[in-house]
Formats: C-alpha cells, sequence, structure tokens
C-alpha cells in the first residue's frame, strides 16, 4: 500500500489544518493509501483525538522541531533533522513512504529532496516545480513555478525537458506544445538569458512553440509554460489572486461553465506541486493550505507514487539528456 509522510508542522493554519486534511484524505479514500504525520508526537496525536479520529490509516512519527517559512533551506537540514518536512523526506529515502508533502518552506523542502533523494538524472541541472494551472481550455505547466532564481538558459531548457515529460505523464499530452514565457512572441524580444535558450529549444527534440505572452498562457496556447522560478511565482499568485477577487464579487456562478471555472481555478483542487527531477515524489502544498488543500494535496501525492510519475520523468528526462 501508498504511504505518504505528511509534515504537521507545514504551512500558515499547522497542525489543526493539516490533521483534519489527513484525516479527510484517509476518510475519503479508504484503503487507498496510509499517511505517516510527521510532527510533535502528543500534539499532532492529540489532534486526532478532537477530530474523533481512531483508525490506522493514520500513524504518528515524532518530528518537535519547527521550520519557520524565512529559514534558510539548508540551515534547516543541517540543524533541524527532526523537523517534521525533514523527516517526511527522510522517510522517503528509507524506502518507508512513498511520497512526502508539505505545505512549509518550500525552499527547504526542495533542498531537503534534493540533498536526501537526489536528482533523477546526472545531467539534469536543477529540480524545478511543476504545476498544473488552468487556462482559457485544458490545464498546462507552469514551470518553473517558484523552486529557483536566476536561472541559465541552459537550465530553462532542463525545466522544459522536465514540464514537456510531466505533461505526457500526468496530463497525457501527446508531444506537448513547449513555449517561453516572454514580453512579446518575437524570437529576440526579453532578456538575453530567454533569447538564448530560445535558439536552444529551437533546435532541441521538444514540439517548442516559440514566446508566448501572458494573455497567451491563459487563454491556453501553449501545454508546458517555461520561465525562471521569480516569474512562475509571480505568474501561480495573479492567477491564484484573480481566483479569489472572481469568488469575492460573485461567487460560484451557478451554470456548468460557472462550476467549471470554479473546480478548474480554486488552487485547492490542485493541492500541491510536484518538484520534477528528482529520484522521488516530493510535493509542495500552499503555504495558506485549508484543510481541503491539504486533503487534495494527499491525493495527489497518492496518485503521483502510484502511477509512478517520478519514475516515469526520471527515465525520459535520462532518455532527452542522453539524446
Amino acid at each position: 500500500m501508498i504511504r505518504i509522510a505528511l509534515d504537521a508542522l507545514g504551512g500558515d493554519y499547522a497542525p489543526d489544518m493539516v490533521i483534519d486534511g489527513a484525516v479527510r484524505a484517509v476518510k475519503a479514500n479508504e484503503g487507498k493509501f496510509q499517511v505517516v504525520l510527521c510532527g510533535p508526537k502528543t500534539e499532532v496525536e492529540e489532534g486526532l483525538k478532537k477530530l474523533g479520529y481512531n483508525g490506522d490509516a493514520i500513524s504518528v512519527v515524532d518530528a518537535p522541531d519547527f521550520v519557520a517559512m524565512d529559514e534558510h533551506p539548508t540551515e534547516v537540514l543541517r540543524k533541524k533533522p527532526n523537523s517534521g518536512l525533514v523527516t517526511c523526506v527522510g522517510l522517503q529515502k528509507k524506502g518507508l513512504v512513498q511520497a512526502s508533502v508539505s505545505a512549509g518552506n518550500s525552499g527547504a523542502m526542495m533542498a531537503s529532496c534534493l540533498m536526501l533523494l537526489g536528482r533523477s538524472s546526472e545531467n539534469f541541472a536543477r529540480p524545478p516545480i511543476g504545476c498544473a494551472i488552468p487556462t482559457g481550455k485544458n490545464r498546462a505547466v507552469l514551470v518553473d513555478a517558484g523552486a529557483n532564481v536566476d536561472e541559465k538558459a541552459s537550465v530553462l531548457v532542463d525545466f522544459a525537458i522536465a514540464g514537456s515529460v510531466f505533461a505526457e505523464c500526468y496530463l497525457g499530452y501527446e508531444k506537448p506544445k513547449v513555449a517561453l514565457l516572454n514580453m512579446g512572441e518575437e524570437e529576440k524580444k526579453g532578456p538575453a538569458v530567454i533569447q538564448e535558450a530560445y535558439q536552444l529549444l529551437k533546435n532541441s527534440s521538444l514540439n517548442f512553440i516559440g514566446n508566448v505572452e501572458g494573455r497567451d498562457l491563459i487563454a491556453g496556447e501553449a501545454d508546458v509554460v517555461v520561465c525562471s522560478g521569480y516569474t512562475g511565482n509571480v505568474v501561480l499568485k495573479m492567477l491564484e489572486g484573480f481566483y479569489e477577487l472572481h469568488q469575492e464579487l460573485f461567487g460560484t456562478i451557478d451554470t456548468p461553465a460557472g462550476h467549471r471555472f470554479a473546480q478548474m481555478w480554486d488552487y485547492r483542487s490542485t493541492g500541491g506541486a510536484l518538484l520534477l527531477g528528482l529520484n522521488g515524489t516530493g510535493i509542495i502544498a500552499h503555504g495558506r493550505s485549508d484543510a481541503k488543500a491539504i486533503e487534495q494535496a494527499v491525493i495527489a501525492a497518492y496518485q503521483y507514487a502510484e502511477s509512478k510519475v517520478a519514475e516515469k520523468v526520471g527515465q525520459k528526462l535520462a532518455e532527452y539528456k542522453q539524446s
């Protein structure tokens, strides 16, 4: 059975919302997977008791150290090995769980996954966050959604490869259309690093369609949108803000299209984003995750692990890099 390690102290509303989300996930998917909550044992067990949960699908591993959102990633790994975040990844390294989920410090989560799980391909530069975002057509992969900054052109190419493979393996897209996010469609537009990446991608084996602007991203003109982690995170938060404003002004419009919009654009329905290019399944959930978002992050982790998305991405990344 798939076992998922969940950081009980990760996120703005931890541990209560994390524990609630874990209970919701196992109740809604009885018998499919187990959750290992990593956090202060007494506090987590009291939280489960308050919710009236006494089943065997959730276990607790004591991990008392708290990781703040502003702590330096490598310092967390070195100084707080008994934090919920590091403990989750450590359990996966030992083969005791098949996926790790945290809504906590995303940099620390990436560093822990990279150092403990390792890259799926030696020639792959940096693991990016691959996030399935809503568009006017279908979901698209935004990569990188916030794990890295100041990338070289060659690193952006690695992101494009990882995003393309993820779109194939997870979203089922055949020959996904890959594009660079830029301030214009022209080949010579944008910063020098984007122009250099354009030339590299144009000569790659990917289905590269060129540059897209922000409006093209929303329209769904590309299946994979490649950008720096700094830009990707700004885009991601802007999409979330747009959805929240829409809901505040109009609520869910009671039509098929209105319900489809609410389902697609609510970040809580996605749950979490996958770190690509790792020897394992590392999920970064939103720092503001409520119980619904945590539930969906756990379910997403199960789906990734059960269908071996990380392994498939790793295999195809190696093939791409060799060719």
